[in-house]
């Protein structure tokens, strides 16, 4: 498998989120300083301390949720439109030293619990992320926070 695809959070669903002043549950778009820790999950980054970010609801499933695995949390995304995630051939270099798990799904959208790996700091996230998108049943999967449980972002194959 050469091409994966390494997806932020769509940019136009954010700005519609930002237009109605709430994220897609309800809750209030809100400016906070950034304390320079958090994963910002539109530009697959580390905030830079005090920059204006927002902490939302989020699931990375598409509306309207049709899936039992539609899991919503708390993310951590820029305030205002940012240029995106540019590199969406590479693993995003900020995030390579977090304890993650990949979440995997199938071809029928269910989770593959078999295939269901944590890669600790600075192991080689790209090289745990290829082996688990290239066995047969698994279709996409999920970059979540191994400590917080949050999601991060989506690979597919490219």
């Amino acid at each position: 498998m050469n091409g994966i695809e390494y997806v932020a959070i769509d940019p136009q669903r954010l700005d519609a989120m930002r237009g109605r002043g709430t994220d897609e549950f309800g809750n209030p778009w809100q400016r906070r300083a950034a304390g320079g820790w958090e994963p910002l999950r539109c530009c697959l980054r580390t905030a830079v301390a005090g920059e204006d970010i927002a902490l939302i609801s989020y699931s990375p499933w598409p509306l309207p949720w049709t899936t039992p695995w539609a899991e919503a949390g708390p993310v951590f995304v820029c305030f205002r439109r940012c240029p995106g995630y540019r590199t969406p051939g590479e693993y995003p270099p900020d995030l390579r030293k977090s304890y993650s798990l990949l979440n995997p799904f199938g071809h029928d959208g269910a989770r593959a619990y078999q295939h269901i790996t944590f890669v600790e700091p600075g192991a080689d996230h790209d090289a745990a992320v290829r082996t688990v998108l290239a066995q047969p049943g698994v279709a996409q999967l999920h970059v979540r926070s191994a400590v917080a449980q949050c999601f991060t972002f989506a690979v597919r194959p490219g």
